[in-house]
Formats: structure tokens, sequence, C-alpha cells
């Protein structure tokens, strides 16, 4: 009965998860993809571009010149993004590729940085646990790296790992380094319904310990994470995550301790719930950053419609 009614509120909550464009249990704005795939492959995305604009306390809204790039295929699956920004008064760019095996894992991702190209290589287990990782450093044949064609790849370190299920409320997770040793073990515990509450890693060498907590509101989504570093010197961060009623996230509040340092903001089209943007804030300074999105889709049509505004137009909320 018990597995029959966990089993029932995981595919209540898939379906729910799937109306939202980020998937707020990723890690958001990351090397790995955060957007959900259901969500871009169901609404036909090809593409996402942010550019991002700043403002001082008594300043106007002025643009750094920055700029991410997410492209999408048809089956909704992100297969690279770019970031360009400013280096020594020249615009660079940082490009990630992924490719995917057959069961939409990622089996590669590669990614550009100030010499070539490096790429990591993941295998899988059955209930799909990544069980090796391999760091290679890629030679491309082309100078740009906005686009790749591999000439030779050299593999430097492989690392390892195998999983133990303890009970339903516990599994444990070993790290092995390129050796087959031991290095690390993380213990991952849930609660009755399956959510996962608390994640603890242990370093064999150094002992040194961190953890992380979650809470959840009543409809399943993450409301508090709770970031131990390091345990021994109880230093925590929380995040505290607010949703509107279909459940979008509008915004993250991050605290050091006890103090509130910053917040991410979302805003969303009222008309199609396509998110337009999202505000950084920091408490202390007020220093903003703005990122304003634009859509283009598979049928060749775009949305700019928050773009068309002005940026000085955009209101930005108190966070405090």
């Amino acid at each position: 009965m018990r597995n029959t009614f966990s089993i029932l509120l995981i595919l209540l909550a898939t379906i729910n998860l799937n109306s939202q464009i980020l998937e707020i249990n990723k890690p958001l704005f990351s090397d790995l993809p955060f957007f959900n795939t259901q969500f871009i492959k169901s609404n036909n995305i090809k593409s996402i571009t942010g550019s991002i604009s700043s403002k001082k306390v008594r300043d106007i809204i002025r643009s750094t010149g920055t700029d991410y790039h997410y492209q999408f295929g048809e089956d909704g699956q992100l297969k690279n993004q770019l970031s360009s920004y400013f280096s020594d008064g020249f615009k660079d760019t940082t490009t990630l590729f992924y490719t995917y095996n057959a069961k939409g894992q990622i089996a590669v991702k590669r990614k550009s940085d100030s010499y070539s190209y490096c790429s990591y290589h993941y295998n899988y287990d059955n209930a799909n646990n990544i069980i090796t990782q391999t760091y290679c450093r890629d030679e491309n044949k082309f100078d740009s790296k906005n686009k790749f064609e591999l000439k030779k790849e050299y593999v430097i370190v492989k690392d390892s790992f195998s999983y133990l299920k303890i009970s339903d409320e516990q599994t444990k997770k070993f790290f092995y380094n390129s050796y087959g040793k031991k290095f690390k073990e993380q213990i991952n515990y849930y609660d009755k319904l399956g959510y996962l509450i608390e994640e603890y890693t242990k370093f064999i060498i150094g002992n040194n310990k961190k953890k992380l907590t979650y809470e959840y509101n009543e409809n399943g989504r993450l409301f508090k994470k709770h970031i131990f570093t390091n345990i021994a010197k109880d230093k925590k961060t929380t995040e505290i995550y607010t949703y509107d009623k279909i459940g979008n996230v509008l915004d993250i509040k991050y605290f050091k301790n006890s103090t509130h340092n910053s917040t991410k903001q979302f805003l969303y089209d009222k008309k199609t719930m396509l998110l337009t943007a999202m505000i950084i804030q920091d408490i202390e300074t007020e220093f903003v950053r703005i990122i304003k999105y634009r859509y283009t889709f598979f049928d060749g049509t775009t949305n700019f419609s928050e773009l068309d505004k002005s940026l000085d137009s955009l209101s930005i909320p108190s966070s405090k």
C-alpha cells in the first residue's frame, strides 16, 4: 500500500513539475541542463537568449555586454549553451556542448576554456547512477570556439562510483579516484514518502564532513535548502524558495548563517508564462543584475514581449 501511495505521489509531482520551465531541483544556471525538458519540447522552443544589464545605487540600468544562449533539440534536450563576456577589453565566449545516450542521459559534456576544450564522459548503471566519469582534454580541428570537431582526445583522469541501498530511507554512494581507492562517501536520507531530506558527505582522508538538508512545502516543492560546507566550522548557507500558484519559482533568498545577503527574483510573461527576466540583487550594496530572455521557436516565430520594453521601465521589486 505504501509503495503504491509513493508511486502516485511521484506521478502527481511529475505531472505538476512538467508545467514549469525551470527544473528547480537541479542546480540552476550551471554547467548542467536545468531547463524542464518536457516544457521545452511541449512548447516547441528552439533557443533562449539572455542579455545581462546591471544597476548600481542611484544609477541607470546599463548593458554589460554579457549574453547567454541556450540551444535545444526538438526533443527538448539542451544541445549547447554559450556565454559571452568581456575579458581585458575583448569579448570572449565559453561554450558547452552536450551529447546524450539512448536513455536521454548526458554521455559527454564538452566545455571550452582559455586553452582549448575539456570534456567529461559518463557511464551509467541500470539504475541510472553514474558509475564512471572520465576527464579529457580535447583538440579542436577549428580555431573558433563556436564550432567544434574532435581532432584528438587525451584521457587525463577517470573516477568511478558505486552505490549501496541500505533501506528505503537510506542509500550510500562511494567515490573512487583514478587509482581505484575510495576517498569519499555520501549517505542520502529519504523520508517515508521518498523525498530526499539529507545528503551527508565524508572525506576519508582529512575527515572533512559536509551536509545538505532539504525541506518541502505542502505541494512537495523544495522550500528550504541548508548547506553546511564544513560541519566542524558550523558555517551554514540557506536558500528559501517561493512559488506562485502554478508552481513557478518566484524568488530564491540566500542567507549566510542568519544574514540575508542576496535574492534571485524570476519574472514571467502573464500571457505565456515564459520566463522573461531574472533579477539578482545584493542586499548590502543594492547592486542589481538583470537578465532578460527572448525565445525562438521551431515554427520560426519569436517572443520578444518583455524585451520590447525599455530596460529602464523594468520595475525592480524590493528584496528586503
